[in-house]
């Protein structure tokens, strides 16, 4: 009896092998691999659990594993090629997401110039110091110093801002007397800011002597007025 179902499981591997053959000529190599393997050992195991029936049940279970393999490597090839397509995707979102940043970054860094700029020009124009000086005198008086100090703490802060003299005298004395020491008055305060941290080329002197006099030389009071050096904050080295 044994051996009627070795004969049956044999004869029954003939029976499904011969398609398998045949189809592995034109499908691809893995496919009909796979399909042989599946029917083979189907049919070999159902034949030894079960005889003749066994042996056609293993024959179609192992069909079954066969195609069962072939869509599982299917299913896992359109997996691969998804998660190429996502990756390729996300990197280019990347991409676009680091240029929209440098962009970004740019027109930031241009709306902060010029908001300082607007800024620096509102600063000097709403910002200026006078320092007067006693008659024939180009020496800073003490109270003076200390707002110079002041002033030139600040404006360390701002290196674009630059400092412009108007060095100015009253109407005593000769006009050329009266240039040089105006000169001398926009020296001692070019040298009060440069002691404060200012840098000297940030510094523009302008001696008017008494050009620009205004008092009356009978005005012995109002004079003072005349005997200053101004102060100016301007962006513009040249003004």
């Amino acid at each position: 009896m044994r051996k009627q179902h070795i004969v049956l499981v044999l004869t029954t591997l003939m029976m499904f092998n011969p398609p398998v053959f045949a189809e592995s000529e034109t499908a691809p190599a893995d496919e009909g691999h796979r399909d042989e393997i599946g029917l083979g050992i189907g049919a070999l195991i159902g034949g030894l659990i079960g005889g003749p029936p066994g042996a056609i049940i293993g024959a179609a279970g192992g069909a079954w594993y066969g195609n069962r393999e072939d869509r599982e490597a299917v299913k896992k090839e359109n997996l691969e090629t998804d998660l190429h397509r996502k990756k390729t995707e996300v990197a280019y979102l990347n991409n676009q997401l680091e240029e929209l940043r440098s962009e970004f970054g740019r027109e930031m860094q241009k709306v902060k110039l010029e908001d300082r700029r607007s800024a620096l020009e509102q600063l000097s124009e709403g910002v200026s110091l006078t320092v007067y000086f006693r008659t024939d005198s180009a020496d800073i008086a003490a109270d003076m110093r200390s707002r110079i100090k002041r002033l030139a703490g600040f404006l360390n802060d701002y290196p674009e801002v630059q400092l412009h003299l108007e060095a100015h005298a009253d109407r005593r004395g000769s006009e050329e007397y009266n240039r040089e020491l105006s000169r001398k008055r926009a020296d001692s305060v070019r040298n009060a800011l440069a002691k404060a941290g200012i840098d000297p080329a940030r510094i523009h002197s302008h001696a008017y002597g008494e050009s620009a006099a205004e008092r009356p030389e009978k005005d012995r009071e109002g004079m003072i007025f005349d005997r200053r050096v101004n102060i100016i904050l301007n962006l513009d080295t040249q003004a």
